[in-house]
């Protein structure tokens, strides 16, 4: 058991339901059993906890490299199932972490977007959710996360937990990220 995760976790519970009046829909959605891939929209740097403290289940999360090199931080983001991919290759070792945890029945979230995203601006989409997902057999939860660039206005956050996908080798990488991308969207604009 992980407990600096778990601390992490009820401190960001906290803050979020509280002070953010944190609004949580679709947690009936997760699957009960085996792993499953939560993927997000991403315009925080509080979008891991603010994800991870709505699910009881411990989740492994991507983070940029460069992360783990800033002091304090990325000793804690080491510590709470966090594990780096270097952006500007095809990351093998990461890859193959992230294959390691969805064979052994865990949770993986996955901002496809690659780094924060402001809306308005033109963003590649990464496929990684999509090949995971096929080569894993996991299904991917798509999640809407709304307002959490707007933490110093102390707006109120909103996760909602879309429906989980299934994808095979049938459909391209590009194809299933649309989708996924497409629901994010639709549940980002569900009054």
């Amino acid at each position: 058991m992980n407990c600096l995760y778990w601390l992490g976790w009820l401190i960001s519970k906290i803050i979020f339901s509280t002070v953010y009046r944190r609004e949580i829909t679709g947690l009936g959605n997760l699957p009960k059993n085996g792993s499953y891939i939560i993927v997000a929209n991403h315009q925080s740097h509080a979008d891991p906890p603010i994800i991870g403290s709505c699910i009881s289940k411990p989740i492994y999360f991507i983070a940029k490299k460069e992360l783990f090199e800033v002091p304090i931080i990325g000793w804690i983001i080491k510590h709470t199932n966090a594990f780096p991919v270097d952006r500007a290759i095809a990351d093998i070792g990461a890859l193959k972490n992230a294959l390691k945890i969805l064979q052994s029945d865990n949770v993986l979230l996955i901002f496809p977007e690659g780094t924060r995203y402001r809306p308005g601006k033109i963003r590649k989409l990464k496929k990684g959710a999509a090949m995971l997902s096929v080569a894993t057999n996991s299904p991917v939860v798509p999640v809407a996360v709304i307002n959490s660039d707007k933490l110093s206005g102390f707006k109120k956050i909103k996760v909602k937990f879309g429906l989980p996908m299934i994808f095979d080798a049938s459909e391209d990488y590009d194809s299933i990220t649309n989708k996924i991308m497409s629901e994010i969207e639709k549940l980002k604009n569900e009054d």
